[in-house]
């Protein structure tokens, strides 16, 4: 008898937007490219604040609506992380917030240090939660 791979595997797991390369592609790797991209461009101040906020908003709604599907642990975290990150980054950028100079790289490298994080219950209590 063949059966699919996604056949085999759990289904938590067969609806994990993590396991397909198009999915992390459109989620998490475009939006970090773009967000480079801006930062590379010869753009005045809040362009990249901005791209980056909407970057870090689109992969924080993947991350919770990836965590809604099959209930990784890890998009449990990083999706508010990534979604908060969203937030200061746009503040940032509109003058709300001033953390100097460096504010925005310090703000994504929170970020993205959180979100690395993130991934240490998944090596406690598993990949995906029980629900």
């Amino acid at each position: 008898m063949n059966t699919a791979k996604t056949d085999r595997l759990p289904k938590s797991s067969a609806m994990d937007w993590a396991r397909s390369p198009i999915s992390i592609a459109i989620w998490w790797v475009i939006p970090i490219v773009a967000g480079n991209v801006a930062d590379q461009l010869p753009l005045s101040w809040p362009a990249p604040a901005i791209a980056w906020a909407t970057a870090l908003g689109w992969m924080g709604l993947g991350c919770v609506l990836n965590a809604r599907r099959c209930h990784r642990r890890h998009c449990y975290i990083s999706g508010p992380v990534l979604l908060a990150g969203a937030i200061v980054v746009a503040l940032l950028g509109w003058g709300v917030v001033p953390l100097g100079p460096n504010g925005l790289s310090l703000t994504l490298w929170t970020t993205f240090g959180l979100v690395a994080l993130s991934f240490l219950p998944e090596m406690v209590w598993g990949r995906y939660s029980q629900r």
